[in-house]
């Protein structure tokens, strides 16, 4: 009866396809415009590539644009992963009912494809606040003087037996959202905000080459507020 009731939540909102196509599109877009960065600064500002750090013609803005292009084939490998999961598990879409504090959250993340998983499901619900650690420097607008750091405020799992569910008909998930529980406000990404708060629902499941995992952004909303 339990499981019954988890199967279909009251209230469900419209399906939501999970954020692995999304992160991917951006991740190629982040890592290649750092990478034109890096080809650009040498152009416009007319760096000779001396790397060579006795010569006396040597400038060591020559390393900006290596810092530039490091920061996207860095960035790079993550959209590659995203694109193969995409390519591999097709998309994963979240039917639940709504997120409020205090209540309870519940609902069902479908895969396109039936999934055979080596291990178990692993459903996992986070809430991260960003905040800023000291800040800009007095009459400048050199914002990059403050270093933002994430926290984590709430964090609770739960493990699916793999045998017990079949992915495409859906995994199913409760949560208790604890009454203090902060709204969210921001993306499912990094933002330099302070104060940003948002909340992540992630399902993995571990698999043979790419490991199955699927990520969507949850809206928590205030009681009493209206979606």
């Amino acid at each position: 009866m339990a499981r019954r009731r988890s199967q279909q939540p009251a209230a469900a909102q419209p399906p939501v396809v999970d954020a692995n196509a999304a992160n991917a599109s951006s991740g190629y877009f982040f890592a290649g415009a750092m990478v034109l960065i890096a080809i650009l600064i040498p152009w416009y500002f007319e760096l000779p590539l001396n790397f060579d750090v006795t010569d006396r013609e040597f400038n060591p803005l020559v390393f900006v644009p290596v810092v530039f292009a490091l920061i996207g084939l860095y960035a790079l490998p993550k959209a590659v992963r995203d694109t193969l999961r995409v390519r591999k598990f097709g998309a994963t879409t979240l039917q639940a009912g709504p997120a409020r504090p205090g209540g309870r959250f519940e609902g069902l993340v479908r895969s396109s494809r039936d999934l055979s998983p080596s291990g178990d499901y692993t459903v996992l619900l986070r809430c991260i606040r960003t905040y800023r650690v000291g800040g800009p420097i007095v009459n400048t607008i050199a914002e990059d003087k403050s270093t933002y750091k994430e926290e984590l405020k709430y964090q609770e799992k739960l493990v699916i037996p793999r045998g017990s569910v079949q992915s495409s008909a859906g995994i199913p998930f409760a949560f208790a959202i604890p009454a203090d529980a902060l709204p969210s406000n921001g993306p499912p990404v990094y933002e330099r905000q302070h104060g940003n708060v948002r909340w992540i629902l992630t399902v993995t499941a571990p698999m043979p080459g790419v490991d199955y995992y699927a990520v969507f952004a949850i809206d928590m909303r205030r009681s009493g507020q209206n979606n």
